[in-house]
């Protein structure tokens, strides 16, 4: 008996690190799915491409809103039953927004969607920090961040191969399906922490979360890494998700198909980066090392892709690939969040981190947005020139990230 409970609790941890990850890849499909069907839902709802917007990006302001709370939820209950919850709701939602009839009931069923996604980051987190070792933490979240991405990569084109032959409501009904299979996994599987306490954390933390959130606040350092989390990111939604195709289109006078795969490296270096940062960042056991080489990189590789003219078009696919794999250094900022939150907290902590990282880096999409508008008349006149001057923004920010990174290799862990 006893011999076949040890390969068992071996391989627990890992079955629930599985589940929970899955839960994060279907939140990357779900995050992707609009981009699929764009003509599709304009011709839904009678709607411009702004609206069409707006229905996309609402998923985003609520999932970094919700962060925080998720974190609370995540200390204060332990994170099997926000997350079993969370995805009841948010298959839910998926399945409700094929029925929606106008702009307006999309964006409040993709308004629940996110918010509801929301808890799949945070919550996988803090199942590793009850389940795995410290020192694995970081790792972990690097593998972690690694499925994300994989569901950014691969999720479009069948996604869009689905739309094309199925329809969009359809495929939105898969998706929903899919989470409902997640959603029972999840119920029936996962446990907040191991039963024979040997893991280094403790049950639920009944601590008031207020005053540990005020705690975090005044922290230094979670400011600094709060920075490097928003800034370092910017790159994949402010040029992987938007602005980078048309720019790349117009450099070598390509199609949009051609520029949004020359694009997409920047997603496929961040598989690899995701894991070596990560890996590294435990290997050495230190956040600042790390954060630095990543956003040195980011900033020389970004100020090449922008200054740089004439770049071999063979070459830019290699900048792009160095770029997304230097910005995958934001898994370690999740790493030090980790380290630096008081006791029993990680869950806050690791919500803080993240509101910055996905809501602190959307900011870059309306930024370059406005500059571009305010620097040419429309669509087009939009030149090189007026590309590279809002494509700053991207410049300062990987500046503003080896800052912080640079400052927090100073610091202490509880300054």
């Amino acid at each position: 008996m006893g011999s076949c409970s040890a390969p068992q609790s071996k391989l627990t941890p890992w079955i629930v690190w599985g589940i929970a990850t899955l839960y994060f890849f279907y939140d990357y499909m779900q995050q992707v799915a609009p981009g699929a069907m764009v003509t599709e839902l304009a011709s839904h709802f009678n709607a411009g491409t702004a609206s069409i917007g707006l229905i996309s990006s609402v998923y985003f302001y609520s999932y970094a809103v919700m962060q925080i709370p998720i974190g609370m939820m995540a200390d204060r209950f332990g994170p099997h039953r926000p997350l079993a919850l969370a995805a009841i709701l948010s298959c839910s939602a998926g399945a409700l927004f094929t029925f929606t009839a106008t702009p307006a009931e999309a964006v409040g069923v993709r308004i629940v969607l996110g918010a509801a996604t929301g808890f799949s980051f945070v919550s996988c987190l803090k199942l590793v920090d009850n389940w795995f070792p410290p020192q694995k933490f970081a790792t972990m979240v690097g593998l972690t961040n690694i499925i994300g991405m994989s569901g950014a990569v691969m999720g479009e084109a069948p996604l869009t191969e689905s739309v094309n032959r199925f329809g969009w409501e359809n495929t939105l009904l898969s998706i929903a399906a899919f989470g409902a299979i997640i959603t029972l996994l999840i119920i029936l599987l996962i446990k907040d922490q191991p039963e024979n306490g040997q893991q280094h954390k403790i049950s639920p933390d009944k601590t008031p979360t207020l005053p540990i959130l005020i705690q975090i606040l005044r922290t230094p350092s979670a400011w600094f890494n709060a920075v490097y989390a928003a800034t370092i990111n910017m790159v994949y939604t402010g040029f992987g998700a938007l602005w980078g195709t048309v720019f790349i289109s117009k450099l070598y006078n390509i199609s949009t198909t051609e520029a949004s795969f020359m694009v997409s490296m920047i997603f496929i270096g961040a598989i690899p980066g995701s894991f070596f940062f990560g890996w590294f960042s435990d290997r050495i056991g230190k956040r600042g090392i790390p954060m630095i080489m990543a956003s040195a990189g980011g900033l020389i590789c970004m100020a090449a892709v922008v200054y740089v003219p004439q770049v071999p078009y063979e070459f830019m696919f290699v900048l792009m690939l160095l770029l997304g794999f230097c910005c995958a250094g934001n898994v370690v900022a999740y790493a030090f969040g980790n380290d630096i939150s008081p006791k029993g907290a990680d869950g806050i902590s690791l919500g803080f981190v993240n509101t910055f990282l996905i809501g602190g880096s959307a900011l870059a999409q309306p930024i370059i947005g406005w500059l571009l508008q305010l620097h040419s008349q429309g669509t087009a006149g939009m030149g090189l020139m007026e590309f590279r001057l809002s494509l700053s923004v991207l410049v300062l920010a990987k500046a503003l990230a080896l800052s912080s990174a640079l400052i927090i290799h100073k610091l202490k862990p509880n300054e």
